[in-house]
Parts: structure tokens; C-alpha cells; sequence
């Protein structure tokens, strides 16, 4: 390669990556895991709800919805967690996104350490399987950018 191409070439690869990169994070998919907290708190039996939104090119448009529930009604609560999630997820975006629920009890929460142990009451992976019923139950879909 000549070294004139050469600096030509740095700089093009370098900007694909720097584009390729930076268009990992969208706004839509973070917004959904906030939606998801928010409409969490707002239930009476959630002591606690966060969510962590992860993106690369590694991972791909990942979020993980955390909610702690009181002890007492973590069976009645974990159902409902995944619905509203799953709601939520429908009609924030139309990205395709790794979403997962998990849930804790107050009485043995979340151990924050990676070498923790993982005691959640529930873990479910929250799939769109049925967009007709979905649709015909939350309305359509985001149509996509």
C-alpha cells in the first residue's frame, strides 16, 4: 500500500468502527427499561426495581429489569412483573432486544458481587412470541426508524 492510502485507509477504518460503535446505544431501548422500573414502583408489594441496559457488538440490545418484591407476595408479584415488562417492551420499541426479568425477595435480595450467588425467585426471559395477540392486546407496535 502506497503511503498516501495508508492514512486514508487508518482514517476509514477508524471511522467505521467509531460509527459502528457508537450506534450501539439507543435511546429507545434504554427508555424501555425505564419504563419497566417506573411502572414496577408503582406497584405496592415492590420495595426496589432498577434496570441495566447493556449494547456493544459483542451483546448485541440487552436489558435486565430488576425488581425486589416484599416477601409475602413474591409468587402473586412475579407473573405480573413479566407482564408489565412484556408490555412495556412491546410498545417501546420496535427493536429487536434481549430482555430479561428477575426478581428477588426482600427477605433475600440481590447480591450485587459477580462470584454471588444468584438467588432470585424468578428469571425468565421475556419473549415476543405472539405478536398478533400482542398487538390485538396492547395495540401496535412502534413501527421501526
Amino acid at each position: 500500500m502506497s503511503s498516501r492510502r495508508l492514512p486514508v485507509a487508518i482514517c476509514t477504518v477508524l471511522l467505521l468502527v467509531g460509527c459502528t460503535a457508537t450506534d450501539q446505544y439507543h435511546d429507545d431501548v434504554d427508555a424501555v427499561g425505564k419504563q419497566i422500573v417506573a411502572d414496577w414502583k408503582e406497584l405496592p408489594e415492590v420495595v426496589g426495581a432498577e434496570h441495566e441496559y447493556r449494547h456493544g457488538l459483542d451483546q448485541g440490545q440487552v436489558i435486565y429489569a430488576i425488581a425486589t418484591v416484599e416477601e409475602g407476595s413474591v409468587q402473586e408479584s412475579v407473573e405480573q412483573l413479566q407482564e408489565i415488562a412484556r408490555r412495556d417492551y412491546w410498545r417501546g420499541t420496535s427493536r429487536n432486544v434481549s430482555l430479561t426479568v428477575s426478581v428477588y425477595s426482600d427477605a433475600n435480595p440481590r447480591v450485587k458481587s459477580p462470584t454471588g450467588p444468584d438467588n432470585s425467585v424468578s428469571r425468565k426471559r421475556i419473549e415476543l412470541d405472539d405478536p398478533a395477540g400482542l398487538e390485538k392486546q396492547y395495540g401496535p407496535r412502534p413501527a421501526r426508524r
